[in-house]
């Protein structure tokens, strides 16, 4: 197999293969919604856990992330199969994944408190293990899927495009669902709705596994680099440094948004009704959105967007200010943020490939795998500092969660973290990405 350029002839990615791509995000996304909305409430309230070990475990957990998403990355890149780079790890991870998926549900029938916990742990670093191979191997897989931007973006468009239905689907229907297959038993209820979801992402995953191609993709000529010349070649290059601190103050930034959006809507709108719809506002509009995205690279760059999209979300954050505690301005503010984002979340993929062609093209490593467990690491990172941070301001403002009524202070640190921190950092991301933009170099139209 030969690696080709943009002048020789390759498969274009059709619709089919971009829903299967699709598809398997929104697979993987079910895990990634239910332990947003549902651990913990699934740890203490279903799995009897008590909140201090849960609290533990919840803490603990998100450091799994950063480690194993760092071994799979450096797994996959040493790793080369008769069917492909990228595509056996989908049949080999579908049926751990939805096994371990549906065995959550099971952790309430385990005896004794020690036994759950164990069992939790077992389960959750199965299932994440298996999400994150599933993960890194498919979008590493983008590069080869398509050469030019907005081919690319179209299938990260599918690809987000799952993730956030995954996202609805769960967050609406986990507790309608657990009601009705359980009846008075909340654990049988769990556990079946965990069992149908597994049900549902086996095959999406299978499914991706026959359809999707690896046309583009040839082992380097040479054999495989030694790791010590890979991490210092990404590490020496100043514009994908500057986009991994970028997107990781955009990261920040977000959670930030996320982390504090119930206390916001909560405790300064006293408006807890408001919750779900303020959620479902903040996912359907960049789920909306999505197809639009492709057709911006008409009219800019990509590095360009994604400063565009950081500075205008920015400015939706700073327009609450001036919107205060009204339902209807707040989500609109909502609605905006989540468009003016989903360009960052989408593009950020496309300068990923972009990466991988130039490193390709100037030293023969394939380092796509690499650079989506770095972009992961950014990630985490920026989102590890903005917890710590949101916890610590709360509580030097005196915010107490067994109080009826917050003080003065406790509102003041809310709508701080919420509307400020978030805003402010998405204007440092912004800069960061203006500075990477001007350093962008623009391919030649022949180019790998």
């Amino acid at each position: 197999m030969t690696y080709k350029t943009s002048e020789t002839k390759a498969e274009k990615t059709g619709v089919g293969e971009m829903l299967s791509f699709g598809g398997v995000q929104f697979a993987t996304g079910m895990y990634m919604a239910f332990s947003s909305f549902y651990l913990m409430t699934f740890c203490t309230d279903v799995a009897l856990i008590p909140s201090a070990i849960t609290a533990v475990l919840l803490f603990f957990f998100p450091l799994l992330g950063v480690i194993d998403i760092q071994a799979v990355g450096l797994f996959i890149n040493r790793m080369q199969f008769k069917d492909g780079k990228y595509r056996p790890y989908m049949k080999w991870c579908a049926l751990p994944f939805a096994a371990s998926l549906a065995a959550l549900g099971l952790a309430p029938g385990v005896s004794g408190v020690a036994g759950r916990v164990a069992y939790l742990v077992f389960i959750l670093v199965l299932c994440d293990l298996s999400r994150t191979t599933l993960y890194t191997a498919s979008i590493s897989m983008i590069p080869y899927l398509a050469r030019d931007d907005e081919s690319r973006t179209k299938i990260i468009s599918f690809s987000n495009g799952g993730a956030i239905l995954a996202y609805i689907a769960v967050g609406t229907l986990m507790t309608p669902l657990a009601k009705f297959f359980g009846g008075g038993a909340i654990s049988k209820g769990y556990a079946t709705t965990l069992a149908l979801f597994a049900a549902v992402a086996a095959p999406l995953i299978f499914i991706a596994y026959f359809r999707l191609k690896e046309g583009l993709y040839s082992a380097p000529k040479g054999g495989k680099p030694p790791i010590r010349e890979i991490y210092p070649a990404i590490a020496r290059n100043k514009r994908i440094m500057l986009f991994l601190a970028g997107f990781c103050l955009y990261s920040m930034a977000d959670a930030f948004k996320n982390q504090t959006a119930y206390f916001y809507v909560t405790h300064v709108m006293g408006r807890p009704d408001l919750v779900p719809g303020i959620i479902f506002a903040g996912l359907i509009s960049p789920l909306a959105f999505q197809p639009v995205i492709p057709r911006l690279l008409k009219y800019a760059r990509k590095e360009t967007l994604i400063a565009f999209g950081l500075f205008a979300a920015s400015c939706s954050g700073f327009l609450m200010l001036a919107i205060g505690s009204r339902p209807v301005g707040l989500i609109v503010c909502v609605v905006l943020y989540g468009v003016f984002t989903a360009i960052v979340a989408n593009l950020v993929y496309a300068v990923v490939a972009s990466f991988t062609d130039e490193v390709r093209a100037r030293q023969n490593f394939s380092v796509s795998e690499i650079l989506t467990s770095s972009l992961n690491l950014s990630s985490n990172v920026g989102i590890a500092i903005s917890g710590g941070t949101a916890a610590l301001v709360m509580a030097a403002f005196g915010y107490s969660a067994l109080a009826e009524v917050q003080t003065s202070g406790a509102l003041f640190a809310i709508k701080l973290l919420y509307i400020v921190f978030t805003a402010v950092g998405l204007v440092c991301a912004g800069v960061v990405m203006t500075l990477f933009r001007k350093n962008a170099v623009i391919p030649a139209k022949n180019t790998p």
